[in-house]
């Protein structure tokens, strides 16, 4: 019998010892300590030791050999790890999308491209074909281009811009006229920020011009309503790529002239711009982006002159090419705090490339005048030079000058001075 008891407290020892291991292994798995894959556990305060509560089979046990069924609780040597508070404040202020953002906080953090746009002018030619009166359609207000204020990033912005175009109505009377365009807006990001629609309405401060000898323009004072759906394709923490669709509605009036040849310029034209953009921000705090666009007139606009049968002129259909350039000028880090504080100052410079991409339509005005665009084929190029200063309650204010490179008709205006203000809704 002193054999039997002797095996029985052995039985009932190593139950207890596999138990009170079972309960610690058991602690060690809940407390997400089991080793990684380089064999090192991470080093976390244990749970405490828990007691076992022997089975009816070891009580019974116990009770043949004596035992006292009072067992030690599982000992553990192992001493807690230093642990450091853990904040639990949150960055609120609306400048924080850096931190919210989808993407990465270099890309969070770039600077949208200032832009260049200016539509081309239409130009009336007498019999001889010389150059007569030249008008923009919608007084330059009828044409979106994606490279204006804009980023292939989407963004919860609020928008505003200020263009004003210094000689960019021109005739060969050497009369000259600049454009005031100012333009309200707002984006707003959709399928975790991978999406994103944008809604822009320009207004001219004045579209009346003249007289020009014995010409007068009047125009709409509101452009033309744009709505942009944008997408990103691909994305990692340094670049991105996206693709979308700008479409114009004409919401405009009528271009009117008057003088010997009156003439009223319908705004009918619907225009259906597909773009794709790249946007890179390598480690260093500079930032490359650009924009591939082709902007298609869907139908023409009507002309007359009251004499002469109405007739139609179909835009000609624009390639865009836009690169932008930022680079990082001051950065106050966490020294900036206050709502009004700067945070950080960036310097863009840009190159613009516009073309047409076929010949200018022709529209007859009975047998000796005609309607058509100044210079046919058109090659524009215009650099932009800007400082982009974001504040800490998420402002980004950015200030512009566009020089033209290029000449005579391809040259739409002799500068041009931009303002935009964009507020960042996250």
């Amino acid at each position: 019998m002193g054999l039997r008891n002797f095996g029985l407290a052995l039985v009932v020892s190593w139950l207890t010892f596999a138990v009170s291991g079972d309960s610690k292994t058991t602690a060690w798995a809940q407390e997400g300590n089991r080793p990684r894959e380089g064999g090192i556990p991470d080093l976390v305060a244990p749970l405490p030791a828990e007691t076992t509560t022997p089975t009816p089979d070891q009580v019974d046990a116990a009770a043949q050999s004596g035992q006292n069924l009072r067992l030690p609780p599982a000992s553990n040597n192992r001493r807690p790890a230093p642990t450091s508070p853990v904040s639990n404040t949150r960055n609120t202020s609306r400048n924080s999308n850096q931190n919210n953002s989808a993407f990465s906080p270099r890309l969070a953090r770039a600077a949208p491209i200032m832009g260049d746009s200016f539509s081309p002018s239409l130009v009336i030619q007498d019999e001889f074909r010389l150059d007569g009166s030249g008008f923009p359609a919608g007084g330059g207000a009828s044409r979106s281009k994606i490279a204006e204020n804009s980023s292939s990033l989407p963004m919860d912005r609020l928008i505003f811009n200020y263009n004003h175009f210094h000689n960019a109505i021109d005739d060969t009377l050497t009369h000259s006229s600049n454009v005031d365009r100012f333009t309200l807006g707002f984006e707003k990001t959709f399928r975790d920020e991978m999406m994103s629609i944008e809604v822009r309405m320009p207004f001219l401060a004045n579209n009346d011009f003249g007289p020009v000898g014995m010409t007068s323009r009047n125009g709409s004072d509101v452009g033309n309503l744009s709505v942009t759906l944008k997408s990103v394709l691909t994305s990692d923490s340094d670049s991105l790529c996206a693709a979308g669709l700008t479409i114009d509605t004409p919401t405009s009036g009528d271009t009117i002239l008057t003088g010997p040849l009156p003439l009223v310029f319908s705004n009918d034209a619907v225009h259906l711009s597909p773009f794709l953009g790249f946007l890179c921000t390598p480690r260093g705090g500079n930032i490359h982006q650009g924009f591939l666009q082709i902007d298609v007139p869907t139908n023409a606009n009507g002309l007359t002159d009251g004499i002469n049968p109405p007739t139609e002129l179909l835009e000609q259909t624009l390639l865009y090419v836009d690169y932008s350039f930022g680079k990082q000028l001051y950065n106050a880090g966490r020294s900036a705090q206050g709502s009004c504080d700067i945070r950080r100052v960036l310097g863009l410079a840009e190159l613009h490339y516009t073309t047409t991409l076929e010949d200018s339509d022709v529209a007859l005005l009975g047998m000796n005048n005609q309607v058509t665009s100044r210079g046919n084929r058109l090659d524009v190029v215009n650099l932009t030079f800007g400082l982009h200063t974001e504040f800490t309650n998420g402002t980004q204010l950015r200030l512009g000058t566009v020089a033209p490179i290029t000449d005579g008709d391809d040259r739409f205006f002799d500068f041009e001075f931009q303002a935009q203000l964009n507020v960042l809704l996250r």
